[in-house]
């Protein structure tokens, strides 16, 4: 027997593995931030979002049953307005896979673009949580004392923006499809809507990883969370300024706007004009009102029936990646604190 007891003993207990220390950052970088009460409100107008998209996929779906309030409705309307729904339910009705795609494929394009302007706010809150505030208390110094390297940390604060934007982007989406498909009429609204949802989720996700990435480049910019909230809001408007400009006068100058590439990848995603012509081959009207809508010109469009410049958007996107990554690389260190 020793003559001092420290207290030691062998660990017989069972070993967690490397990811159950890289979801403990995350896990407590969003306790931290679902703290904030301004964090809270960005997530429930979200939801709230979530409630409305749902109600508007049941009115559709009410569509289809002859006795539905919405229909009682509708019988209200003049002889013009009821002749164009009959012609949608009539569409609903004997072209389903197409229909319902072509309706579901709108409507979450469109969700996706109202809460990504959220998203982007909600990280203006989540930048100085992530490598800023790690900078200012030193905690990388502790950090590297543990059986983590450099890649797990990192792994784990991009979990952290990754995870706030699957609660107020991915989370709405996948809630509303599911809840709107399960009060539709009819349970075959889940098998033609599934490419709709495949494409609501390539979209979102490809764009909360390159927005979690370049959220953490900005974080780690500076040790003062003021400066590094600056820098995104900074990032965001005047990119979106120049984007604007760009419109005008030089068109590469539209690729400094994130927003304006992320834009592109979703047009390019969702290809809602593919849809608008494969509608026209059965709904007469919107086949009439297609032949005026080709002699617009492309400019004076809306930006979803345009066709995608993905080139321009994809470099540029790779560019914000590239100098983010570069820069977490080049800061995250435990001596640079």
């Amino acid at each position: 027997m020793p003559l001092l007891d420290t207290g030691y003993h062998h660990y017989d207990e069972t070993y967690l593995g490397v990811w159950y220390r890289r979801a403990v950052i995350s896990w407590n970088g969003m306790r931290a931030l679902l703290a904030n009460k301004w964090v809270k409100r960005i997530v429930g107008v979200c939801w709230l979002l979530c409630f409305v998209q749902t109600a508007v996929l049941f009115a559709i779906g009410q569509l289809l049953v002859p006795e539905s309030f919405i229909n009682d409705y509708l019988g209200m309307l003049g002889r013009g307005e009821q002749s164009f729904v009959g012609r949608i339910e009539e569409w609903l009705t004997e072209h389903p896979e197409v229909s319902v795609h072509t309706i579901y494929n709108f409507l979450f394009f469109q969700f996706a673009n109202w809460i990504s302007f959220f998203s982007y706010v909600l990280l203006a809150i989540v930048v100085p949580q992530l490598i800023t505030i790690d900078f200012s208390s030193r905690a990388l110094l502790v950090y590297s004392s543990k059986a983590l390297n450099r890649f797990d940390y990192f792994l784990g604060k991009f979990g952290i923006a990754f995870g706030m934007l699957t609660c107020v982007w991915l989370g709405p989406i996948l809630v509303a499809w599911f809840f709107g498909n399960l009060l539709a009429p009819d349970w075959t609204f889940f098998i033609h809507s599934s490419r709709a949802l495949a494409n609501v989720v390539l979209y979102v996700v490809s764009s909360m990883a390159i927005l979690s990435l370049i959220a953490l480049g900005v974080s780690a910019c500076s040790a003062k969370e003021k400066a590094t909230t600056s820098l995104w809001i900074g990032f965001w408007i005047v990119g979106g300024v120049f984007g604007q400009i760009g419109g005008f006068t030089k068109p590469w100058l539209q690729n400094i706007s994130i927003a304006h590439n992320l834009d592109q990848l979703a047009v390019y995603v969702f290809r809602l004009k593919q849809d608008l012509y494969a509608a026209a081959e059965v709904v007469p009207g919107i086949g009439k009102s297609l032949a005026n809508f080709d002699k617009i010109p492309a400019h004076a469009k809306p930006p979803f029936l345009r066709d995608p410049e993905m080139e321009g958007a994809m470099v540029g996107l790779v560019l914000m990646v590239g100098i983010a990554l570069l820069i977490v690389t080049r800061k995250v260190r435990p001596e640079s604190t």
